[in-house]
Parts: C-alpha cells; sequence; structure tokens
C-alpha cells in the first residue's frame, strides 16, 4: 500500500463552486436556523449537522465571547476554559470588526439551571437535547 500524498490530493472545496452556488448554501443554512424556533429544535439541528467535536468548538467560541464581553483577560480565559491565545484573539477580532450578531446573542442568552448530567442515548446522539431544562 502507497503512502497517501497529502500535496497531491485535489479535494473539492467549497471555493470551487460559483458565488451564487455558496450564497445558496449559506442562505439554507441561515434559514434552517431561523426555523428552529425553541431551544430543544436549535438542539436537534446541532446534533444533526454538526460532529460533536464542532458543537464543543463552537460552544467554546460562544463562551470565549461572552467572557471578552464580560471584561475577563486573556489569562482568565486560558485558565478557564483551556484554550490558546491565538483562539481568544480570534474571537476578539471577531467581536471588535463585525461582532453584532454575537453580541446580541449573547445578550440574550438565558441562565442555566444546574441539573444533573445528561444521558447519552446510543443510536440518537451526544445528549443535545437532554441538556436543556426547559421541557
Amino acid at each position: 500500500m502507497s503512502k497517501f500524498n497529502y500535496f497531491t490530493y485535489k479535494e473539492k472545496r467549497l471555493d470551487n463552486f460559483t458565488t451564487d452556488y455558496q450564497q445558496d448554501l449559506v442562505f439554507d443554512l441561515i434559514n434552517a436556523f431561523s426555523l428552529a424556533n425553541n431551544p430543544f429544535d436549535s438542539a436537534l439541528l446541532l446534533q444533526d449537522i454538526l460532529t460533536e467535536v464542532e458543537v464543543k468548538n463552537l460552544a467554546k467560541r460562544l463562551r470565549i465571547a461572552k467572557l471578552l464581553i464580560k471584561g475577563e483577560t486573556h489569562e482568565e480565559i486560558v485558565t478557564e476554559l483551556h484554550c490558546s491565545y491565538a483562539t481568544i484573539t480570534k474571537v476578539r477580532i471577531w467581536l471588535d470588526n463585525a461582532g453584532e450578531g454575537l453580541k446580541k446573542v449573547i445578550a440574550k442568552l438565558p441562565e442555566r439551571r444546574k441539573i444533573s448530567s445528561p444521558k447519552r442515548i446510543p443510536g440518537v446522539g451526544y445528549g443535545l437535547p437532554q441538556i436543556l431544562d426547559y421541557y
């Protein structure tokens, strides 16, 4: 078996699609999120379209933004979330340059009530709907 050569592998990337097609993809994604009218539906949608690692990474970025808005330092965030300074800086740049959406959502986030750990349901996903305490 020969070694895989990453330098010659040509994967079809989104950049190879026309601008119009890329906009159609984003249009569908935006509207899919807008159709999730409650936290339970949002959790189901996230669970269905993202991997567990992607959900965790997005959740961490959201928390970084929340802590930055709250005024915490980079050092405090690194200690709390075990993330890199580069990630914090990237989120800071997003907030500074075009963070209206993040700021608006973070301002509306409810406080989560502490509940017992959600149980994973085999074959159903990794428990996103179960972490909600709304139902």
